[in-house]
């Protein structure tokens, strides 16, 4: 029986790979990917999990975008851990889509 699953994530290159085990794991069911602030700025995040959703077979897998900024503190990437795009400077194709225009936290209440 598989195990369905709603990912949260900040898509650095750390989550990328956790992100990669999971679509292809045969008992699992990524349902959602929902992407916030973190490792890297919002939209580099999007970026990251939509690109490694296309390179690992997950390209039906919806993306929500989240928060831009934490809710009490201003947002500090670790970029300086990850490089710029958050994936180490891989030379990576460009994502395939956009992310669903509809908010994440909206789709984890709707979800869960």
């Amino acid at each position: 029986m598989r195990r369905s699953l709603i990912i949260d994530t900040d898509t650095a290159s750390d989550d990328a790979i956790a992100l990669i085990l999971a679509v292809r794991d045969p008992l699992v069911d990524v349902r959602a990917v929902t992407v916030v602030a973190g490792n890297v700025p919002l939209e580099q995040a999007v970026r990251n999990a939509i690109i490694t959703l296309d390179l690992c077979g997950g390209e039906e897998i919806p993306v929500y975008a989240g928060r831009a900024e934490p809710a009490s503190r201003p947002l500090e990437t670790a970029q300086f851990v990850h490089g710029d795009d958050g994936m180490g400077g891989a030379r990576l194709p460009d994502p395939s889509r956009v992310p669903n225009s509809r908010d994440a936290v909206e789709i984890l209440l709707e979800i869960a």
